[in-house]
């Protein structure tokens, strides 16, 4: 008669112990190979801003370089918007005619409505670029751009942009302090509670400032911000989700 082998318990427990020691080993390479999804968002909005607003200030439709008629006779520089004496995104006529827009586009509404339409948006750009238009848009990719803080005047203003959408995570500024906002709905300064300690890595929402002349800045505070788009931050490795 055949006497069946099986395994003895020292055995099954000695097996378990190298699956153990090969699980932990594995882990942080596993993570380590982790795409961080906010980085790699906020990268992309970054230079989607950039990339539109360049294209934007150096359109001669909307844009003409009218800079040639800031200088005084004797050399000294003219306040800007006076005399024809326009440097960027300060030309701000009454009315403009945008492609896809039946009516014409005031000034206060211009550069709103102009970056919506670089933008791949879920909304009607014709509601954006009403004379009370829509502030907030998103985009296919799923990230929410507030475009109320731009304007026509001699500062262009400041964009903000969740890069997971306003109705998912943590919804939070990376700034000195690390604020975050008491609801998806509010933005900016008004963002006031303090995170928690294990949401400080998960912000996802970033503020960029946009000069006149069409320059692109980190608004201040933006430590972690910088780093992603300097590339001190690593893109892979490490999941905003942890």
């Amino acid at each position: 008669m055949k006497i069946s082998k099986g395994f003895t318990l020292s055995e099954i427990l000695i097996a378990m112990l190298v699956l153990g020691i090969i699980v932990a080993a594995s882990v942080p390479v596993i993570l380590n190979l982790t795409p961080n999804k906010n980085a790699i968002m906020i990268k992309k909005a970054y230079y989607a801003t950039e990339s539109i607003v360049h294209s934007l200030i150096n359109d001669q439709l909307y844009y003409p370089d009218m800079t040639s008629n800031c200088i005084n006779p004797d050399g000294s520089f003219k306040n800007s918007g006076t005399d024809e004496c326009y440097i960027g995104f300060d030309y701000a006529p009454t009315n403009t005619k945008v492609p896809g827009i039946t009516d014409p586009v005031s000034s206060t509404r211009k550069l709103q409505c102009l970056f919506a339409s670089k933008l791949n948006i879920k909304e009607d750009l014709a509601s954006v670029c009403a004379s009370s238009g829509t502030d907030v848009v998103t985009t296919m990719d799923g990230m929410s751009w507030n475009i109320g803080g731009l304007s026509n005047g001699t500062t262009a203003g400041t964009i903000e942009i969740d890069v997971d959408g306003i109705n998912k995570g943590v919804n939070a500024y990376n700034g000195t302090s690390l604020k975050a906002c008491s609801s998806a709905t509010t933005w900016g300064s008004s963002c006031s509670s303090e995170l928690t300690n294990a949401q400080k890595k998960k912000f996802d929402r970033i503020q960029i400032t946009i000069s006149v002349e069409g320059k692109l800045s980190i608004k201040g505070g933006q430590d972690e911000f910088e780093k992603i788009i300097s590339g001190e931050t690593k893109l892979i490795g490490g999941d905003d989700d942890e």
